[in-house]
């Protein structure tokens, strides 16, 4: 009975294939009968994806980019310190032998007020507006003073309320600050303002000018980052002509993949303006991995579509069995690559998940554009041109790259207990490895060191001192109860003095002290009334109503300094300390901020990383299940694949390479692209195997047939990424380097590691079921 119903099982399965068949048959019937429908609306989808691409987003490098929106720390950050306290300062750094000097402080001042009428605009602080206010104070007149009268309005001042800004009379910068909820173009609007003030300021000729700060050094990054990105792309074309007339020779057309993949590339252009998916410096990346993947579907269709005009002898006869015999298989492979680029939407790290994103659009489309209008092109002139029935253009049954590669799995599967022993113990090592490869957040390092607007940003924090921060939140009832000042007054003292990273603390209770002459008042309302002596942007950085209030702690140039692991760290000293001196009864304080945001991204890159990696390896074996049914078929390609993850974590430690939210993917990217060859290498070994019987023979007829084609598409795909190293973002050229390593590792363990495996589990597998009959024919024998 189970046998029958086995059988009828085998029957359905059988009809759903070749009903499957039947619509792929269809599908080329459409193609071929429908040649002007379908460029015509190839034609208007580029159309439609030019304008859409228009309305891509250029996304900097802001906390949004590293962290999710919908996490609850975000949430704390955006509501209680961005809406309330968070400001960004475009910074005018200006230099001259005495910045405070009348006519350069007048010069000063008219920047100021024209930056205090442009929308978005916080407030401008610099020494020129304190010596005006002080003027104005005394004589009623808002105004630059004589030179003695500055000089003495500058000599009362507490050197410790201007030396932030002027450490001496040579060097002094200018801010003007706005919010942080502003947008990168609303930013961006700011700062060419800023631009332009300073030209109507008119200042005096011996004085430099420089503007920087993060807002102005991320607006240059995306400016450099947009203009790098054409080259690479047409970098990535040069290197597919070269390597598909090295390899690629035999068929007419042979730089007919490239029109085709770029295709589609527009085509994705287009879909992230449709979704609105940002551009960042990771999602970048992701068009020349698209390139060296999706031209290798444009090669699949190319390939067949030529060796069928040869055969068939009608162009509609060649695209039919085309699509019938390719579109399929082609998906299969498009299907496990994606699965690999799926895990990355697991990622907390949003730039992560738009890479992924991107990708698996990219894929899909770069298939669309080599089925429909790559085979259709071909087709439409096949027909023009023709051939002679039978005339195949130069590919010969037998290459020397496959004879050699014959060769090399031969010297493998006969000392196949080595080469199994090594490619695991290496890839142990290189997991282990993997785990002190470092983590890179800091945006300033991705980026070429000697980059104009980097190497003024340095300058000033040279000058001027770091400005990262660690903020924590304080709230209560009423923030301004003296027991809550004086307390915020003793622990930020209290840190000062226990930690060497904190190099500054303000507070309420720091500008009361400065307003007040060092000492705290007693009650809340000579607390409250402390505030009329205070500059009330001031106040505003400070306090929010009479609930919440903010303690800034400057902890320098702490990113590039201690590193994310440092700062992590240093984050849990600070909790630790408000556990041991806690706020009085009814205050709350809670650590927030830029910093302690992006430490989220720390576990992101460590066990996120980990995390979609298996979750990739699960989906591959997944889908290989249900296509194959078969335990060992599902299992054989994700296992070189453990090995080559395993010897790129090596890789990255050995080659003091980082992780960032780019390296990050490369799991996901070494499963995506990997196991494709595996794949393509099991499906012929298992036809030649069903052909000769013997698995060993089969084994070496498979690696000699289809050698040259594997190593073909992985040169098309090492080129396609090696334009990646060219770029002038470490955190691309390093994607690159380290992608390029893993093609060529997933290359080499598909004819080594992987043709091991496979002979000695089929060896295995024939091996029980040569048993299991010997058993079951004993048993029949005895029974009768």
């Amino acid at each position: 009975m189970f046998r029958m119903f086995r059988k009828f099982d085998n029957i359905r399965i059988f009809g759903i294939w070749l009903n499957k068949m039947r619509k792929t048959e269809r599908l080329g019937v459409w193609i071929a009968d429908n040649p002007m429908v379908i460029i015509a609306a190839a034609a208007v989808i580029t159309i439609l994806a030019f304008h859409y691409a228009q309305e891509i987003e250029m996304q900097g490098m802001a906390t949004e980019s590293f962290v999710g929106k919908d996490s609850p720390l975000y949430q704390i950050y955006d509501h209680l310190f961005v809406e309330r306290f968070g400001f960004e300062s475009i910074v005018v750094v200006i230099e001259g032998d005495d910045v405070a000097r009348r006519d350069v402080l007048e010069a000063e001042l008219r920047l100021s007020d024209g930056m205090m009428g442009a929308p978005g605009v916080l407030a401008t602080n610099g020494i020129a507006d304190i010596v005006a206010e002080a003027a104005e104070a005394r004589d009623g007149k808002r105004a630059i003073p004589d030179q003695e009268s500055i000089d003495a309005i500058l000599a009362s001042i507490d050197p410790i309320m201007i030396e932030s800004i002027m450490p001496d009379r040579r060097h002094t910068m200018f801010a003007v600050e706005m919010p942080m909820y502003l947008s990168d173009d609303e930013m961006r609007e700011i700062m060419i303002e800023t631009e332009g003030q300073m030209m109507l300021a008119k200042f005096p000729p011996d004085v430099g000018l420089v503007v920087t700060g993060s807002p102005a050094l991320s607006n240059s990054i995306m400016e450099e980052m947009t203009k790098s990105n054409g080259p690479l792309l047409m970098l990535a074309g040069v290197l597919m002509v070269f390597a598909l007339l090295l390899v690629f020779r035999h068929v007419r057309w042979p730089l007919l993949p490239i029109p085709i993949v770029f295709l589609g590339i527009i085509w994705t252009f287009g879909a992230m303006g449709f979704l609105h998916i940002p551009m960042t410096m990771v999602s970048m990346s992701a068009f020349p991995v698209l390139i060296g993947i999706g031209i290798d579907y444009a090669i699949q269709f190319h390939n067949r579509i030529d060796e069928e005009f040869g055969k068939a002898g009608s162009p509609v006869k060649a695209v039919i069995s085309t699509v019938n015999n390719t579109a399929i298989p082609v998906m299969i492979a498009l299907s496990i690559t994606a699965a690999g680029f799926v895990s990355l939407l697991t990622s907390s790290v949003p730039m992560t998940r738009d890479f992924g994103l991107i990708c698996l659009i990219g894929l899909f489309m770069c298939y669309l554009s080599a089925l429909f209008v790559g085979i259709t092109v071909l087709a439409a002139v096949e027909a023009r041109n023709g051939r002679k029935r039978g005339e195949v253009d130069g590919a010969s049954k037998e290459s020397f790259v496959g004879s050699y590669l014959e060769g090399m799995a031969e010297f493998c599967i006969n000392r196949w207990k080595v080469v199994l022993s090594l490619a695991f113990i290496l890839a142990l090592a290189g997991n282990y490895a993997d785990s002190q490869v470092a983590i890179n957040t800091d945006f300033k390092t991705y980026i070429p060191q000697d980059m104009p607007p980097l190497v003024h940003f340095w300058h000033m924090s040279e000058i001027f001192g770091g400005s990262d921060e660690i903020n924590l939140i304080v709230q209560a009832d009423d923030v301004t109860d003296p027991q809550t000042v004086k307390w915020m007054d003793r622990f930020g003292s209290y840190l000062l003095g226990s930690r060497d990273q904190v190099y500054a603390v303000s507070s309420i209770a720091t500008l009361m002290k400065q307003a007040t002459g060092g000492e705290i008042p007693t009650t809340r309302t000579e607390i409250r009334d402390s505030f009329e002596g205070i500059p009330p942007q001031l106040v505003s950085k400070n306090v929010d109503g009479h609930d919440t209030a903010i303690i800034s702690l400057n902890i320098g140039e702490a990113v590039r300094d201690l590193g994310e692991e440092g700062i992590d760290r240093l984050l849990k000293e600070v909790e630790k300390d408000i556990a041991w001196f806690p706020p009085p009864p009814g205050v709350s304080v809670r650590e927030s901020g830029d910093l302690v945001v992006m430490t989220t991204v720390i576990g992101a890159l460590t066990t996120g990383r980990t995390e979609m990696t298996l979750l990739g390896l699960v989906l591959i074996f997944a889908i290989l299940l249900i296509i194959y049914r078969d335990m060992i078929k599902a299992l054989l390609p994700v296992l070189p694949m453990l090995v080559v993850i395993g010897w790129m974590g090596g890789v990255m430690y050995l080659g003091n390479i980082q992780y960032t939210p780019l390296t990050a993917t490369l799991g996901a990217l070494i499963l995506g692209v990997g196991s494709e060859y595996s794949i393509l290498m099991m499906e012929r070994f298992y036809e030649e195997l069903a052909k000769v019987g013997e698995p060993r023979e089969a084994l070496k007829t498979a690696v000699n047939r289809i050698g040259s084609a594997l190593i073909a598409s992985g040169m098309t795909t090492v080129f396609g990424f090696a334009a990646l190293i060219s770029s002038p973002f470490l955190i691309t050229s390093n994607f690159g380097t380290v992608t390029v390593l893993a093609v060529i590792f997933a290359l080499l363990t598909t004819f080594t590691v992987f043709a091991v495996l496979m002979l000695r589990l089929e060896i295995r597998r024939k091996a029980f079921k040569d048993l299991k009959h010997r058993v079951f024919n004993s048993q029949r024998r005895t029974t009768h």
